[in-house]
């Protein structure tokens, strides 16, 4: 193909996705307020003025506005431009990985259309509210099953269900132990469908970022996990010495139990069901506990903890800040299925 012609494409794919990644943004605002995507104007949310479409044009119009409404001057995320132009640089990427360094499979580009832009949202909505919503993994596993028949020769059906299998086993064990959500496993089944074995590969790429990053995170925050956990053991202490005073549900001497609890959306809850009652004297007060809490922490957005207590004691309090692995997981699918033939070509090549 002549030059000409392969730079005015990757252009094009370029200018698509941009524009396509201008409505991801909307879907990623509104899909968790169950705001509608389609019959709702564009409007900036300060001043509430509708948005013309110059106001929106991707990329540039953020540039040239200098991040801020046109109309009252409020700033703009500038996520909302990332996101534009992550989704346009993957668009031209994918056009000339598989049309231009390659001999062109059409149908490859088309499963990159649907693909990434689903990685992408189930990726920012995972960093804004620690979910992966299940229509993201569902579309990832529409796209596995379709793969079967649209190229049976690439990998053969079986291989696709042995690494779904294996993922699904791998995944439930990480689920059950903390490690991952369900969110993060009903990704990846449908990516071990869609990728087969080159799945692992990803999945490696993921673990490797997601361990960097989380180094990273948890060196940061430990300074403000200590304090929380402080704050927490100081309600936890009050609470049970009202507990012991007012004779209400305690622990028995020589009897310990967990109780387990969470901050979501900056609201702290207890998980009362994983309470062992065996070893209680009457029922504690459960919704003193949380009210306390409530009323206590306010200003944490997302994280997990336990109260060890022991006896007449609440021995310890153990707090950690979530973190999310969607992003990382996104990124491990993409790399492999760009390259995870060759990357696993590569390794095998080892031995």
């Amino acid at each position: 193909m002549p030059i000409a012609f392969t730079v005015t494409y990757a252009v094009f794919a370029f200018i698509l996705g941009s524009v396509i990644g201008s409505f991801l943004n909307v879907v990623i605002l509104r899909t968790p307020e169950k705001m509608s995507i389609v019959t709702e104007p564009s409007h900036c949310f300060s001043c509430g003025h509708r948005l013309a479409w110059y106001d929106m044009f991707p990329i540039f119009s953020y540039i040239f506005l200098r991040g801020r409404c046109r109309y009252c001057g409020e700033k703009f995320s500038p996520r909302y431009m990332v996101v534009e132009l992550i989704t346009a640089v993957i668009y031209c990427l994918s056009y000339l990985v598989f049309a231009v360094f390659q001999p062109a499979d059409w149908w490859k580009i088309a499963f990159s259309a649907v693909m990434f832009p689903v990685l992408i949202v189930l990726s920012m909505i995972d960093i804004d509210r620690f979910e992966i919503p299940y229509w993201c993994s569902a579309v990832m596993a529409v796209l596995g099953i379709a793969a079967i028949f649209v190229f049976p020769s690439e990998i053969v059906w079986y291989e696709r269900l042995i690494a779904m299998g294996v993922i699904l086993v791998l995944f439930a064990v990480l689920v059950l132990i903390g490690g991952m959500g369900g969110g993060d496993m009903q990704l990846m089944i449908g990516a071990s469908l869609l990728l087969g074995y080159r799945v692992f590969a990803g999945l490696l790429i993921g673990i490797l970022f997601g361990a960097i990053y989380g180094s990273i995170k948890k060196l940061r925050d430990s300074k403000a996990e200590k304090q929380l956990t402080e704050q927490i053991r100081d309600i936890a202490e009050q609470w049970y010495k009202n507990q012991l005073d007012r004779g209400v549900g305690y622990v028995a001497d020589e009897r310990s139990d967990v109780i387990v609890g969470s901050i979501s959306d900056g609201a702290p809850d207890i998980e009362w069901e994983f309470l062992d009652e065996k070893v209680w004297v009457g029922l504690p007060d459960k919704s003193e506990l949380s009210r306390m809490l409530r009323q206590n922490i306010t200003d944490e957005r997302e994280g997990g903890f336990k109260i060890f207590i022991s006896g007449a004691d609440v021995k310890k309090v153990k707090y950690s800040r979530r973190m999310v692995f969607g992003p990382f997981l996104a990124v491990g699918i993409a790399v492999s299925w760009f390259v995870g033939a060759q990357i696993v070509d590569w390794y095998t090549n080892l031995f």
